[in-house]
């Protein structure tokens, strides 16, 4: 478990009361709130799929103990890994190891703790231009108002433990599809993610993207040394990179 000042605990879902509680949350986000799925295929108001005894699921925890945010670690097995049937990957390189590779998907946060308008269900920053709605470039810089906005506690939480979980299991290379606002947020907090991919179309524009975890070290240490100590903190000393 790792505890946040901010009130929020963050924990292994590892018992069948806390994986009920994270499946029903994304059932509430992606069938009821978004309708990405359809109710009748999820009975009992769980969003499951086949991939679930195949994934370690982290949870968010307010100050009483209800679930309020998810994500989930997809492993490899004989299934393959989601993103490998949704888009065509095109690799820079070799294709990295599936038995050091994890999918990072399910990604949800509860409608009560996205503190803005324009959050979306994953309650992280949008980075919106002023004129047209869009995502600012890669490399535009955000306003002061923005940089001001607190940090999206849930979703950092989450993916300090998926970054925990990585380094005791040996996980080096991080899979995900998604949305290029989720991808441009992570990358702002210096979790650096790669296209692998041309965007697919399945409920909006999805891009696949890979990351390898020791890239996402150095970024974090050079982009924010103080901030990759916090995301360190509670990690055993033998699974920190070399000079932390």
């Amino acid at each position: 478990m790792i505890a946040e000042s901010s009130g929020f605990k963050f924990v292994i879902a590892d018992t069948d009361e806390l994986k009920q509680a994270t499946y029903r949350l994304r059932y509430q986000v992606y069938v009821r709130e978004y309708g990405f799925e359809k109710p009748e295929d999820h009975p009992g108001g769980l969003e499951m799929d086949e991939y679930e005894a195949h994934s370690i699921h982290l949870a968010a925890l307010d100050n009483a103990d209800q679930v309020v945010g998810t994500i989930r670690m997809v492993l490899s097995s004989e299934k393959g890994f989601p993103i490998e049937h949704a888009a065509k990957l095109e690799y820079v390189g070799e294709k990295p190891p599936p038995e050091r590779t994890a999918e990072i998907s399910r990604l949800a946060v509860s409608k009560a703790y996205r503190r803005r308008r324009e959050d979306d269900m994953f309650g992280v920053e949008s980075y919106l231009t002023e004129s047209d709605g869009g995502i600012l470039p890669d490399g535009s810089e955000p306003s002061s108002e923005r940089e001001r906005r607190k940090r999206p506690m849930i979703v950092l939480g989450l993916c300090r433990l998926m970054y925990h979980m990585s380094k005791r299991l040996g996980i080096s290379h991080w899979y995900m599809i998604t949305e290029k606002k989720l991808w441009f947020a992570l990358k702002r907090y210096g979790f650096v993610f790669h296209q692998i991919g041309k965007p697919v179309e399945y409920h909006g524009s999805l891009i696949p993207f890979l990351a390898a975890v020791e890239e996402v070290e150095r970024h974090l240490t050079a982009l924010s040394p103080d901030f990759f100590k916090l995301i360190l903190l509670g990690l055993d000393e033998k699974y920190h990179p070399s000079g932390e």
